[in-house]
């Protein structure tokens, strides 16, 4: 995949986390990108930084339209002191890995090896484009006496011996074309599948066996490689109405996981009766709602990204 193969384009990226905007894509290719991110309840109580971001890129030209979708939670706990920045640099990773894939199946029309790649080696690319970033900004700005001392022995032990462990983040992401979705995945976090009918369920993502209560795999692991799950679908078929990609508070808020679903489900009716007026009513809405849920739920950070097919 050139460069991609070394992780060096995604260097010429500039670092731009969204709040809320809305990317409209032309009639030839029906895709809509919208997303928001908000502060937790308890976080704001705390003074405490927004540890997710959300972004993504949108192209929609000629021949080669794409929307690559990412959103990233920081740990936030004791040892990940720049989980905030972490976050940040995890979607900037994965917009870039994925736009690349994305462009490499409109150069080779080759759809078996592009799956192939997604599968094999987008794993391993996204986490050593995290490397590097992360990297940069350490040698920037390493980490300070002031950031150890707070820290218990323990903490500032690992720290010393792996200082990239201060970032530690999860990413959810999705990249669609004219011809397939890619689903990726490391650590907690939500993806939800709307189909036209307003079902919802989630892809059938492999199971990672190491999330159960608050653990999470991590971007900071040694090993993290190995806990990126991927889920490649064609547009052949049925495509999606609706995808949602949720960090964990979000889901979290609700008290079952059927009342979840059933809210991905009520978005696409929202934006599916009333295409234009209910994208823009829900992308105004977007953080009053979320600042709503995560006060009255999880009081956690929630960022929320959505792409909206328009029939």
């Amino acid at each position: 995949m050139g460069d991609m193969e070394h992780g060096t384009r995604i260097t010429h990226y500039a670092l731009h986390i969204r709040n809320q905007a809305c990317m409209i894509a032309p009639n030839r290719f029906p895709w809509h990108v919208f997303g928001c991110t908000v502060a937790g309840a308890t976080h704001l109580r705390a003074g405490v930084p927004n540890q997710d971001a959300i972004d993504w890129v949108a192209a929609y030209d000629g021949e080669r339209p794409l929307v690559a979708l990412a959103l990233a939670d920081g740990h936030g706990g004791p040892r990940y002191i720049r989980s905030d920045v972490g976050a940040q640099l995890a979607v900037r990773a994965a917009r870039a890995i994925l736009r690349d894939l994305g462009l490499e199946y409109y150069r080779t029309g080759a759809l078996a090896n592009v799956k192939h790649l997604a599968e094999q080696k987008l794993p391993s690319l996204l986490v050593r484009c995290w490397h590097q970033l992360v990297d940069a900004h350490l040698a920037a700005l390493p980490l300070t006496a002031h950031e150890l001392e707070a820290l218990n022995d323990e903490a500032r032990a690992s720290l010393e011996t792996d200082p990239r462990i201060a970032y530690g983040a999860t990413v959810v992401a999705a990249l669609v074309t004219t011809t397939f979705l890619l689903y990726v995945q490391l650590g907690d976090g939500d993806i939800v599948i709307v189909d036209e009918d307003g079902q919802s369920v989630r892809p059938p993502l492999p199971v990672d066996t190491r999330l159960f209560g608050d653990a999470t795999t991590s971007l900071c692991m040694v090993d993290a490689w190995r806990f990126v799950r991927t889920y490649f679908q064609p547009l052949s078929d049925r495509p999606p109405a609706l995808v949602l990609l949720a960090t964990d508070g979000y889901a979290n808020s609700f008290i079952g996981d059927g009342d979840f679903l059933q809210a991905a489900a009520d978005i696409y009716t929202l934006v599916n009766q009333q295409p234009v007026d209910g994208t823009r009513l829900l992308r105004q809405q977007m953080p009053g709602w979320l600042r709503a849920t995560s006060d009255q739920g999880s009081g956690d950070d929630i960022s929320v990204g959505i792409l909206y097919r328009q029939p």
